[in-house]
């Protein structure tokens, strides 16, 4: 796999995360460079029963007990060709309250020919008062599959009905080249979560995106997250097809972390069954 052209932010040498994966061989998956500063923390790469033999997967910890005012967190991660890779965390992020200011968090997430990346992070929990800019951009060979999940849930320790301030996440899904194949952005308010408004959020609190990048079978990977929705899914959720051929998506709304975490385990469940033949190993939080 070439060297990947990072956009400005992700390149900059502040970044705190750059991991590179690769396989060799036929062999497991193993990091094949890593750079890590504070705030975060990389557990080794565990083989997890009933995974694909090539499959790893690694945890990615916090050492600073959330997202602060002002933090600018810079990540890449880096599958080449054939690496096949799990990336979560140990538990949710906090994202704390803020008396001034933003904090921006960006993720690159390349992936190379036959390469199959998961990223797939527990929730965002939004304090009172938070501001976070998020930005997902994930590159892919066109024979690559790439499963990418970005959510979450409000939390008022104090009980003062008081939501966090706003969140912009933006996804963008590009070839190699880096041409646009698919993008999507939104900006939401915690007040208008709480209004609890008919035809927007209702009585839905958390909120996940899945992203699902497979150019070879884009219908295949519809009909498994469709499949994977019951009448009785503890949430409202719909999934569709990603513009040019890049995949689908799938939109989840759900009263609680609950709820939000067995919808979106259902769906990737049925999309690993679809592109590998066999369901994901257990993995333990």
């Amino acid at each position: 796999m070439t060297a990947v052209d990072l956009p400005d932010l992700v390149a900059s040498p502040a970044q705190q995360l750059a991991l590179g994966f690769a396989r060799r061989h036929g062999g497991p998956t193993f990091l094949q460079r890593q750079r890590v500063a504070y705030p975060f923390h990389v557990g080794r790469t565990l083989q997890m029963p009933g995974d694909p033999a090539g499959f790893c997967t690694v945890y990615l910890q916090s050492c600073a007990g959330g997202i602060f005012q002002h933090d600018r967190l810079l990540q890449s991660m880096q599958l080449a060709d054939d690496a096949q890779a799990h990336i979560t965390t140990g538990a949710s992020t906090i994202v704390h309250s803020m008396d001034r200011g933003h904090a921006e968090q960006h993720l690159l997430l390349a992936a190379g020919e036959n390469a199959f990346a998961e990223y797939l992070p527990d929730p965002l929990i939004l304090f009172p008062r938070s501001r976070l800019d998020t930005r997902l951009l994930i590159r892919a060979h066109p024979g690559a599959s790439v499963i990418a999940c970005e959510s979450f849930l409000l939390h008022d320790p104090a009980a003062r009905n008081e939501p966090f301030d706003w969140l912009r996440a933006e996804t963008r899904i590009e070839d190699e080249a880096g041409g646009l194949l698919a993008a999507d952005r939104f900006r939401v308010e915690g007040a208008t979560i709480v209004a609890r408004i008919p035809g927007l959020t209702g009585p839905h609190t958390a909120q996940a995106t899945l992203m699902v990048v497979h150019r070879a079978d884009p219908d295949l990977v519809l009909e498994a997250l469709r499949a994977s929705l019951r009448a009785d899914s503890p949430g409202y959720a719909g999934a569709s097809l990603l513009p040019n051929g890049a995949g689908a998506w799938l939109r989840v709304l759900a009263d609680d972390a609950i709820g939000l975490r067995a919808v979106v385990h259902a769906a990737w469940v049925a999309v690993r069954i679809a592109l590998t033949g066999a369901p994901p190993g257990v993995r333990r939080k």
